[in-house]
């Protein structure tokens, strides 16, 4: 039971992390002039114009809610830590692939490689 506790708690946590320094992002660095980070539409037009500065914010979000998350399961779990805590990375890792899918999908964006379009 703490276990699952352990989880579920790795997982909301680091959730919460990386929504609240995601959605910060935006307002300590302000995208390009005329771009609506909230329009999929708008940053397929607008996204070169973002500079490296512009994703220091989801970097860290994701980055750090890993970690939180991670950390926060291998504190709290019972037994087998380390798996949970990796299980709780995977996670985190196989969400940000799945998002990165999901935004190139709606953005209308295609790959030079064949095996992803």
């Amino acid at each position: 039971m703490r276990n699952i506790l352990a989880i579920i708690a790795g997982l909301a946590a680091g959730s919460a992390l990386n929504m609240a320094l995601v959605a910060l992002g935006p307002i300590a660095i302000p995208p390009p002039p005329g771009v609506d980070v909230t329009d999929p539409a708008s940053l397929s037009t607008a996204i070169l114009l973002f500079e490296a500065r512009h994703f220091v914010f989801p970097f860290l979000g994701h980055a750090l809610g890993t970690l939180v998350g991670a950390l926060i399961a291998f504190l709290i779990v019972a037994s087998r830590r380390t798996a949970i805590a990796y299980g709780v990375g995977t996670a985190f890792l196989e969400g940000g692939i799945a998002a990165a899918f999901t935004f190139r999908r709606s953005c209308g964006l295609r790959s030079s490689v064949s095996w992803l379009r």
